[in-house]
């Protein structure tokens, strides 16, 4: 009969302490709404806020989401929260309310920015709402670009890769080894032109010597030898014609040389596929 006695008390006393707990619960709960202040924020959108989404200011929590309300003006719908914020807490007029997710997989909850004005907004008003970025739209919107650029891409690269193919076939078909032949033919006679074009312009350059040379002389034996310098200058004008008459036919076989290079790099250019079939020229007998 003890026994049954202390388990009654036992059991009497738990409940009586689970009814001051719920009670006291109940009070602050009660003393917690009580102690807040109500502001509002209109949104466009308000996908993932719902009764109790965290309100923070500045990443700080000062209070919860009391009610969402549609409000219809002008065939538009747009959206009014309610919420519940630590009364006396100081919101400047131009602060701005925002819908965030502070992390990839968190719930979303309403940013309060804090503003800069000295003049604060009082319990009831309307704090000026910043629209999210819905990070899934943004997803979408660039994956949709994607879609699109992605096969245009592809198009392009396959046509710049047909392009380059046919460059190469044609590459390869001008440098066979009988036009590889005729260019090697074709820079050697240019570099055996160059060679001697460099030798006429030393022989230039010594016959200018001389000539100073002489005239310095012939400053000193003008008067002594006036016969023998109109000799040897009657000899000299002779073999300056000599070479001048050289110098004609030189330039003119450069000039001949030239035209021919033109036609051939001309030919080329328009068909580089017309030297395959040309066949060397014949050689001529001289008797």
């Amino acid at each position: 009969m003890k026994k049954d006695t202390v388990n009654y008390f036992m059991v009497g006393g738990f409940v009586i302490a689970g009814m001051l707990l719920l009670f006291f619960m109940l009070f602050k709960i009660i003393g917690a709404q009580a102690d807040t202040d109500p502001y509002y924020a209109i949104f466009d959108n308000v996908t993932g806020i719902k009764d109790g989404v965290v309100v923070t200011y500045g990443g700080y929590a000062i209070g919860s989401v009391n009610e969402v309300e549609p409000l219809v003006a002008d065939n538009r719908v747009r959206y009014r929260v309610s919420m519940n914020v630590r009364a006396g807490w100081k919101i400047p007029v131009d602060s701005q309310a925002q819908i965030v997710m502070p992390a990839i997989i968190s719930d979303k909850q309403i940013e309060i920015t804090q503003g800069v004005a000295q003049q604060n907004l009082s319990p009831g008003d309307t704090i000026q709402a910043r629209e999210a970025v819905d990070i899934m739209l943004l997803v979408d919107s660039i994956a949709r670009q994607l879609n699109q650029f992605i096969p245009q891409s592809t198009k392009n690269i396959n046509q710049l890769i047909e392009k380059m193919s046919y460059s190469a076939d044609q590459l390869a078909i001008l440098l066979n080894s009988n036009n590889i032949e005729h260019l090697n033919n074709v820079f050697e006679n240019a570099d055996i032109s160059s060679s001697r074009l460099v030798e006429l312009s030393q022989s230039f350059t010594r016959l200018n010597r001389q000539l100073d040379t002489i005239l310095t002389k012939t400053e000193l034996m003008i008067d002594e030898n006036g016969d023998d310098i109109r000799y040897t200058i009657t000899e000299m004008k002779k073999s300056i014609d000599e070479v001048s008459g050289r110098i004609e036919s030189v330039m003119y076989n450069l000039d001949a040389s030239s035209q021919n290079m033109n036609e051939f790099s001309r030919k080329l250019r328009n068909n580089p596929s017309a030297i395959l079939g040309s066949q060397a020229p014949a050689d001529k007998h001289t008797d």
